[in-house]
């Protein structure tokens, strides 16, 4: 199984080649953001380490969109993440890629990465990993 530095590393290799402008991250919030209290509002819940500093990384580049991906209600994202100060550019939904002549995507938002327990995701140990490659992907970028 690829790990997440390889599979962000091709991806930007084809961003790169495609001339693509954005790369799209679809994050779900319990149990890959923050721990799944499963109450309406969240009660108890904590985020995971890194999430927070992956998530701002990501906002704050020109480069990523993040799409909140998940089926609570939206008064209740609205109050966690209000609550624990986290930014998204879109909620369960992907309005810079419509649909067109050769893709449909009405029930099937388009992305590049899905972060979700649901696939595979390990909060304990996958948000460090994929932080530390941005980081320093980045730094390298600077560097060339």
């Amino acid at each position: 199984m690829k790990t997440w530095k390889q599979i962000i590393e091709n991806t930007f290799a084809q961003k790169k080649v495609r001339g693509w402008t954005k790369l799209y991250w679809c994050i779900d919030l319990h149990d890959t953001i923050i721990t799944g209290k499963y109450n309406k509002f969240n009660e108890g819940a904590t985020i995971f380490p890194y999430a927070k500093e992956t998530l701002d990384y990501l906002y704050n580049t020109n480069e990523n969109t993040i799409i909140l991906w998940s089926s609570s209600y939206v008064d209740a994202m609205i109050d966690i993440v209000n609550k624990m100060n986290l930014k998204f550019h879109f909620f369960n939904e992907n309005p810079e890629c419509p649909s067109n002549e050769l893709c449909d995507f009405n029930n099937k938002l388009y992305f590049n990465f899905l972060l979700d327990d649901k696939a595979g995701f390990d909060p304990q140990k996958d948000w460090e990993e994929i932080y530390f490659t941005l980081v320093n992907q980045s730094k390298s970028l600077t560097l060339a």
